[in-house]
């Protein structure tokens, strides 16, 4: 099933690049079309990979504090078989496998921290992390206590409301970025200047008291160009800054650019 699936994927492209082939006249405008799909399919399968990865993190987070709130009622005495054991069978999949793969390589004889360490890094979730710290400190002092798992539960709680709230405004803001800068600005640019050229090609508009220059045109043409990569910049700049990562610039920019420019030259043929 997995082999057809494939095989009408690449029939499908091939069927699209034909049409593209044939719809649009212009060899170099082809090419750089083809460049911009290309760019937006390894866009999307990334942002579905991402998406696919944020979604088993909250899971396992959500998951992991109910594991944690369950540990409080257990006699924790510093036996960190006790509670690796206890959530070998937690309900969430990713979890619990995770922690048998753990479970099995301490029998083995593997470091405890150094297994922890990699669990860390593989997920990159603030209380896994505090969590996994707490479970070392338990085991080597003997100190930790009931109330300790308890107040990591509800110091991720308040955090998760806090970090909910300004995602859900900066969401709506950040995409709307992405949408108009990438698709709406290109696109509209693309067909005035289409839609200009074929009247002034169709008709004779200095009867009617317009008078189209050229050159004009010409300069207006890239001009458009020039605007389009210009929002880009300033889009990807303000995305990485509200991200707090300066290296997503680059990300989006060379994401961005390419669709949005494809899309320009693309919309004269399509509309």
């Amino acid at each position: 099933m997995k082999e057809i699936l494939k095989k009408t994927r690449y029939l499908l492209i091939f069927v699209i690049l034909f049409i593209l082939y044939v719809i649009i006249e212009e060899r170099f405008v082809f090419l750089i079309v083809i460049f911009s799909v290309t760019i937006a399919f390894f866009f999307i399968k990334h942002l579905l990979k991402a998406y696919n990865k944020t979604i088993i993190k909250r899971n396992l987070e959500n998951t992991l504090t109910d594991e944690i709130l369950k540990l409080t009622t257990m006699n924790l005495s510093g036996d960190i078989k006790q509670i690796v054991n206890s959530l070998c069978f937690s309900r969430n999949k990713t979890l619990a496998y995770e922690f048998r793969i753990i479970q099995k390589k301490i029998k083995q004889g593997h470091n405890i921290k150094t297994l922890f360490d990699i669990l860390k890094n593989k997920y990159n979730s603030d209380i896994l992390d505090k969590f996994l710290n707490l479970i070392i400190i338990s085991h080597k002092t003997g100190t930790t206590s009931y109330s300790d798992f308890k107040n990591l539960v509800d110091e991720f709680l308040r955090s998760k409301q806090i970090m909910q709230e300004r995602n859900s405004m900066l969401l709506m803001q950040k995409y709307t970025i992405i949408f108009s800068g990438t698709i709406i600005i290109p696109v509209i640019l693309g067909v005035v200047i289409s839609l200009v050229e074929k009247l002034s090609s169709s008709f004779d508009m200095s009867s009617l008291g317009f008078e189209i220059n050229n050159q004009l045109f010409v300069v207006g043409y890239y001009c458009s160009i020039i605007y389009i990569i210009e929002y880009i910049i300033i889009s990807s700049i303000y995305l990485a800054t509200i991200e707090n990562n300066s290296k997503k610039f680059i990300v989006y920019f060379l994401i961005c650019l390419p669709i949005s420019l494809g899309l320009f030259f693309l919309a004269p043929y399509v509309f």
